[in-house]
């Protein structure tokens, strides 16, 4: 048995790959390479494997350590505790913030989410203005900054509070931070 010296977020990464209890560093390299169980002589590591090796040797490390879900988590309550949130005391624009993180934290499942989130005769999301503005008579639009979607804008804080709630629960978002944002639209 050798002793080898592997950085911290290497380690840690060997770490978050143990299946059970009592699993040894060397059974889970084994099983991440696709090694045998027991050592064989010489047995080389396949090509694919080195690329795939290389691959996340070159990740960043916020990427092999947040799921999905907590990057968006994380921007939201970065905006939450932003001092351009908390001193902004127009409700459309606190709206038009958090919309703009969860954007940027994750695209895709912003744009499922807003699929399933609608009014009973307004459309509150869409990629184009004319879409909202087509679907009620006085409704009025923006774009959500740093993004491709327009949102319907002309409903009170307490309708944009429940608009935002609707969109982080289609997007599995955690209850608890789902309420923090109820919290500023009330």
């Amino acid at each position: 048995m050798k002793t080898i010296e592997i950085d911290d977020e290497l380690y840690h990464y060997i770490a978050s790959r143990t299946q059970s209890i009592g699993e040894s560093a060397s059974d889970i390299l084994r099983r991440l390479l696709r090694l045998p169980a027991s050592p064989q002589p010489f047995v080389l590591v396949q090509e694919n494997m080195i690329d795939e090796l290389k691959t996340l040797a070159k990740m960043p490390k916020k990427k092999q350590t947040l799921s999905n879900q907590e990057k968006v988590v994380k921007r939201v309550e970065y905006v939450l505790a932003s001092s351009h949130f908390v001193e902004e005391s127009k409700g459309v624009n606190r709206f038009l913030q958090l919309l703009s993180a969860l954007y940027r934290a994750s695209p895709e499942a912003f744009s499922q989410a807003t699929e399933n989130v609608q009014g009973s005769e307004r459309i509150y999301f869409a990629k184009d203005e004319a879409t909202i503005l087509a679907n009620g008579s006085s409704a009025k639009a923006k774009q959500i900054p740093d993004s491709p979607f327009w949102v319907i804008t002309n409903n009170n804080t307490e309708r944009k509070g429940i608009i935002l709630c609707a969109l982080m629960n289609a997007m599995e978002l955690p209850e608890a931070l789902v309420s923090r944002v109820k919290n500023c639209f009330i």
